[in-house]
């Protein structure tokens, strides 16, 4: 009796773990994305951003996801990084800071999504004209995190 307790206690606890798991062979996420549960269609960066950021930085990007108050340092409001940045939306910071370089950025707050965008490639052309083979599924996420920046009136 003791054992089916502590089994099925040890189950929800590793199945609210199920956010921090890298994608493999059959781990979802879909949880975090109800709108894939309606049928409605849904472009694959909103999908990819709703599966795999929304948990700390909120459907809108505001930094209010669910997860939010559980982390140690409050993830960063995403809508304003064209503000903050004169203007001009940072997609080559966004893509390094999703994509994940140890060390370089995320400093143990935020999981790096290499591994869950390592799908097909494109070519993709830097802001200094270099031509750089990046996974699609991040330029769609990066494309959806930019429809989500607010205008500078409001």
């Amino acid at each position: 009796m003791h054992m089916r307790i502590l089994a099925g206690a040890a189950l929800i606890a590793l199945s609210g773990c199920a956010v921090f798991w890298p994608g493999q062979g059959g781990t979802s996420r879909s949880w975090f994305s109800p709108s894939q549960d309606r049928g409605e269609p849904v472009e694959p960066g909103a999908r990819i951003y709703a599966t795999n950021c929304a948990g700390c930085h909120g459907a809108k990007g505001r930094g209010d996801g669910a997860l939010a108050t559980d982390l140690p340092v409050a993830p960063p409001d995403l809508t304003g990084l064209t503000l903050a940045n004169g203007g001009v939306f940072p997609a080559e910071r966004v893509m390094e800071t999703i994509y994940g370089y140890p060390g370089k950025f995320h400093r143990g707050s935020m999981p790096e999504f290499a591994a869950e965008l390592s799908g097909p490639v494109v070519e993709w052309r830097a802001p200094s004209g270099e031509v750089i083979m990046t996974p699609k599924g991040l330029l769609d996420v990066v494309a959806h995190i930019e429809g989500l920046q607010v205008a500078a009136d409001g």
